[in-house]
């Protein structure tokens, strides 16, 4: 008698994890600095699956048939938008109309800024793109603010989705609002000395972290990750070296550093390493604040050494 009860308990427990980890929403994730902010969200109910989780371009990328299996298994994808995960567009027009969509670019309440424009960012033609978001530069992460924003969207997204987690959801992000504010203290007082000190990163992905923390980049290398620029831009840059007395000249992990070493080749400008994705970052919940925490101190170390 007491064998099958205790047969009995068992089954009843491997039945009660099943159908909670059925009811647990199947979410879908493209790059890792938000899919750490997801994680967060998540924390305690599930684990989202991310799309990209290494140095995969976003612009580039293209699926594995596992992968585009998960997205239409999956209740929920979060993602930015089609200017900054390109290779996800035409699927995203695939999917059923019961999965449902975080595009972020288009949450309310978030800072947007526009894509700047002129010599020092080169000029970009906006006219290929008619969509308006395409004025609008999408990276939109790399603002604590907008951080914020963002944790709250996911929070509510996922609470509608699955009321029985809601309060875990709810606390989770009050937890994680908490932790980026802390987080946006630290680097306000870190970023501090630097502030009016000119530089210059490889594309223009950083404007929000600038923006936000005052800080003085004058100009990108080139205007698409994937695209070299010409020997007339290379030409331009290095006489902008010495006009602005640009300290540092930044690469990042994912593109060809070879450009910086040519472009600085000569002149005790120095270099250094951003990277707005965190390529090398294992993914998960710390993530998005070691991302941030990265560029703080590849910002400070490079700009604060004197030539």
């Amino acid at each position: 008698m007491f064998k099958h009860f205790v047969l009995w308990i068992g089954t009843l427990l491997i039945l009660i994890a099943s159908a909670s980890h059925a009811s647990v929403p199947q979410v879908v994730v493209t790059i890792k600095p938000i899919h750490a902010l997801v994680s967060g969200v998540m924390d305690g109910v599930g684990t989202p699956y991310l799309l990209l989780p290494g140095g995969e371009s976003p612009h580039s990328y293209s699926l594995h048939p596992s992968q585009i299996r998960r997205l239409h298994r999956a209740t929920l994808v979060v993602w930015v938008g089609p200017s900054v995960e390109t290779f996800l567009e035409k699927t995203m027009t695939t999917l059923s109309d019961k999965i449902q969509i975080l595009r972020l670019i288009e949450v309310p309440d978030l800072s947007l800024l526009k894509v700047r424009d002129g010599k020092a960012w080169e000029t970009h033609h906006l006219d290929e793109h008619p969509d308006n978001e395409f004025e609008i530069d999408p990276h939109i992460w790399l603002s604590p603010d907008n951080a914020k924003v963002i944790v709250q969207a996911i929070a509510q997204t996922l609470s509608q989705i699955d009321a029985n987690n809601a309060a875990r959801y709810t606390a989770n992000a009050i937890r994680l609002l908490e932790q980026l504010e802390q987080l946006d203290q630290t680097l306000k007082q870190q970023l501090a000395p630097i502030k009016e000190l000119p530089y210059l990163v490889f594309h223009d992905a950083y404007q929000y972290f600038e923006h936000h923390y005052g800080l003085t980049a004058v100009g990108a290398i080139t205007l698409s990750p994937e695209s070299r620029p010409s020997v007339r831009r290379l030409y331009q840059l290095r006489t902008r070296l010495k006009k602005q007395k640009i300290r540092c000249v930044f690469s990042e992990p994912q593109f060809e550093s070879g450009l910086v070493t040519t472009l600085i080749e000569g002149s005790l400008v120095r270099r250094g390493i951003l990277d707005p994705l965190g390529a090398d970052l294992v993914a998960g919940t710390e993530s998005y604040f070691t991302l941030l925490g990265n560029l703080a101190d590849s910002l400070k170390q490079c700009l604060q050494t004197g030539f």
